[in-house]
């Protein structure tokens, strides 16, 4: 029976829901680990520059992490819900000027791109973290060509899958478990 309490435990802190990361170096929210996007994990983090030189040259929708209206809308979200929150690492929901590309602003956007429309327009779900607490989920588009390192307003939202562990390493560790 004991044996079986060991797997079961495994098995439930492998599937356990993990809190975002946030990476926060002097005091500036440069991105965050583990958010989660529709049941899986990703890391974020905010840049600035153009859309052609953060997404393999932001020609195709392949380029983009999330692909879809809706996928776009999910990560924003995320961003709203798991990574701007005031805690101990900051107040970053209460003043968004702590985020990395908004220094100075009570407001900023922060930019998912998911399409691709040939005649080198990106369409985008904006994240709007807001100090005045109106925050929201918007949409737009860019051009490729777009260059947000100078304009604090907005940054794109870079993000990239975390793989999870496969069944086949769920079920080794419990078979080991239960070899014990």
């Amino acid at each position: 029976m004991r044996k079986i309490g060991v797997v079961i435990g495994l098995v439930l802190m492998a599937s356990s829901a993990q809190a975002a990361t946030l990476n926060v170096v002097g005091g500036q929210l440069l991105g965050a680990s583990d958010v989660v996007v529709d049941g899986s994990l990703y890391e974020v983090e905010f840049l600035g520059g153009t859309c052609i030189a953060l997404f393999s040259g932001c020609d195709d929708v392949s380029d983009f992490t999330f692909q879809s209206q809706a996928a776009a809308v999910s990560a924003s979200q995320a961003l709203l819900d798991q990574v701007f929150f005031d805690g101990v690492l900051g107040n970053f929901d209460s003043l968004p000027s702590l985020s990395n590309g908004c220094e100075g602003l009570s407001e900023c956007y922060f930019f998912t791109p998911y399409a691709f429309v040939p005649s080198s327009v990106v369409l985008v779900r904006i994240a709007v973290n807001s100090q005045s607490g109106s925050d929201s989920i918007l949409s737009g588009s860019t051009g490729t060509s777009n260059d947000f390192t100078a304009l604090s307003l907005s940054t794109y939202a870079i993000w990239t899958p975390i793989p999870e562990p496969s069944a086949a390493l769920l079920l080794a560790l419990g078979l080991t478990g239960i070899s014990r």
